[in-house]
């Protein structure tokens, strides 16, 4: 669908272009049709590149000293032997659950269904290269996604972006937000977060476009199947349903039933699910996992969401700065968490993103795709643990990355490319720290 969809893209922004012909820059003769249809290529056959570059560096230099958390593999595997259990142990057991005799994989479940074909050709081998890179194609695939749903923002709600600027936003997306990290760690909690990018994107270009509610309930639900925070994203659809052009309440009515009809089955699976692994469809198997020292006491005494959390997570979510060592690399960061407007600079767009009377109604919904993830995470009890930034950013990332496009002006000036290759310089930069300086994470972390 996406090499599909991108050999039209171009034609989306020439028609853009042609309605606000406001730039001397479009009318050009060398702004053709096929030379926008080249750009589009080149930038996301780029972006591709870096990726796979990325990885392959990764499995050479990083891969053979480590053991990726390859939780969905043994799911896969279990399943394929017909039981819902690990059928082989792994070695490291960390955020495993045990019951019953059995041990278990507690995240919800989609990554591991992804996995099903590999696994069953493989098995239990080569765990590595297919932790690692079935996620780094899928992340190319969100970049082409993003890059979609950007096309289908300039089309129907005459959002005037030029090609330029929207090479600057797929750029910063790809490569200055914390899906470039995410997408590089081949282990099972980064996987799950690259896999319900996949389908919060499917839902918004959906949702953008003819909003058929049987459908963007099927990608919001097929989300939650792999980050269930990502349910708390359905007041999007809903209420740029009600601020569509069709107000008749029935059609409306309709939408909106049909669409939580759909999410409530997702969401009633997946109550099945855990019925049918841990005997209660409320037991989502944290409070028998076997999770790092330091968050199970906070788990034992507070349950998984506590508002004892949120001082913690407030700070790491939003104000904890990198850490300046005395060696180098000199800049680090603690793994805990870092602040996203520190990770992700150019994302403070976001809080222009209502000053055009236009597309208000448009940032209210991307606006209400945000606030229920985050209040959830915010009472989480961790941060997110080892990692660069705020992994659990990624639940409404898509949302709130979009708000900041809004908030950007049109033909970007300086500002907006500073933040944007700020942000691209940072990411980069906090990948290579978590790689290849484990030393200096560690020195943030006893800061």
């Amino acid at each position: 669908m996406v090499a599909k969809s991108l050999k039209n893209a171009a034609k989306v922004v020439t028609v853009a272009d042609t309605e606000n012909d406001t730039s001397k820059h479009l009318s050009r003769p060398e702004r053709t049709l096929t030379w926008q249809r080249k750009q589009i290529f080149l930038l996301f056959a780029l972006i591709a590149v870096v990726y796979v570059g990325i990885g392959i560096c990764e499995y050479i230099f990083h891969a053979p000293g480590i053991r990726y958390y390859p939780h969905f593999i043994y799911l896969a595997d279990g399943w394929l032997h017909g039981h819902m259990y690990l059928n082989a142990i792994p070695s490291a057991l960390d955020d495993y659950t045990f019951y019953h005799g059995h041990w278990y994989v507690a995240f919800p479940p989609l990554p591991g269904i992804l996995l099903l074909p590999l696994v069953a050709v493989f098995h239990l081998d080569h765990q590595n290269f297919i932790s690692l890179f079935f996620f780094i194609a899928l992340g190319v695939i969100n970049v082409g996604l993003m890059l979609l749903v950007l096309l289908r923002l300039v089309r129907n709600y005459g959002i005037d972006l030029s090609l330029t600027a929207i090479s600057w936003v797929v750029l910063f997306f790809a490569l200055g937000t914390e899906t470039l990290y995410v997408t590089m760690q081949g282990s099972v909690w980064f996987q799950a977060h690259v896999v319900a990018t996949t389908f919060l994107l499917l839902y918004i270009y959906e949702t953008f476009g003819k909003r058929r509610s049987w459908l963007a309930g099927i990608f919001l639900g097929l989300a939650a199947f792999s980050r269930i925070t990502t349910l708390l994203a359905f007041p999007f659809y809903i209420l740029l349903t009600m601020t569509g052009e069709d107000k008749r309440p029935r059609v409306l009515l309709k939408q909106i039933i049909v669409f939580g009809l759909v999410v409530g089955l997702f969401g009633g699976g997946m109550l099945l699910y855990n019925l049918a692994r841990f005997g209660s469809p409320l037991d989502f198997g944290y409070a028998t996992m076997n999770v790092n020292v330091h968050a199970a006491s906070d788990l034992d005494s507070y349950g998984q969401f506590s508002l004892h959390f949120l001082p913690t997570n407030l700070y790491y979510m939003w104000v904890q700065p990198p850490i300046l060592v005395g060696r180098f690399p000199y800049l680090t960061f603690t793994p805990l968490g870092t602040g996203i407007f520190w990770t992700m600079p150019a994302l403070l767009f976001a809080v222009l993103a209502f000053r055009r009377r236009e597309q208000r109604l448009l940032a209210l919904a991307l606006l209400a795709g945000c606030v229920l993830p985050i209040a959830f995470l915010l009472l989480y009890f961790n941060t997110g643990w080892v990692q660069f930034g705020n992994r659990f950013s990624l639940d409404y990332l898509p949302f709130a990355f979009l708000l900041a496009v809004l908030g950007m002006r049109f033909r970007q000036g300086w500002l907006e490319k500073f933040l944007i290759g700020s942000s691209i310089a940072i990411n980069l930069w906090g990948y290579v720290v978590f790689a290849y300086f484990p030393f200096a994470i560690k020195a943030a972390f006893l800061k």
